[in-house]
């Protein structure tokens, strides 16, 4: 199973996909992956419950302020993002179809398995909190970038729950 220690992303408006690369510029096997529509906004419809469930300070929030307190988080983990340009010119090579990811937390990291069949990983990555809201935010921008259909915002509130009252 290969080790992915670096992402890089290209939105590919004639594919309709996203271009994952992992370990581009790295000492690391290169590896292409194309995340599809499908696969991408399961992900990101997931990616509330997941961080609700690993962030000791999201599970303890009230209910009405959880979804702003995890697009606080998000947005804090996106400010320290350390993003290249190089992806413009970036050519998928040999790439995969990604058909599954399996997301596990343990000890305040994540641990994303890279599937491209049903029966073994192909891939693998660790990444920490901060990391994996980093991630989410270039798929989401991918997502945005590709007319997917995704609120501008990642994680927000359901209208369902919150209610204003005005005096």
């Amino acid at each position: 199973m290969l080790n992915v220690a670096a992402f890089t992303f290209k939105y590919d408006h004639i594919e309709d996909r996203i271009l994952m690369v992992g370990n581009l510029g790295n000492d690391l096997q290169r590896v292409d992956f194309w995340l599809t529509r499908k696969l991408v906004l399961r992900l990101l419809s997931a990616a509330a419950g997941l961080i609700e469930k690993t962030s000791s300070d999201i599970a303890g929030a009230p209910v009405q302020l959880k979804s702003d307190l995890a697009q606080f988080h998000h947005d804090s983990a996106r400010q320290g993002l350390q993003v290249d340009r190089e992806s413009e010119d970036l050519l998928a090579e040999d790439p995969s179809l990604l058909c599954r990811l399996d997301v596990s937390h343990q000890d305040g990291r994540y641990r994303i398995l890279f599937f491209i069949d049903d029966e073994d990983p192909f891939a693998a990555s660790v990444l920490t909190y901060d990391e994996l809201h980093q991630m989410l935010y270039l798929i989401h921008r991918g997502s945005l970038a590709l007319d997917w259909g995704v609120d501008n915002q990642l994680f927000t509130p359901d209208v369902s729950t919150s209610s204003l009252t005005l005096q």
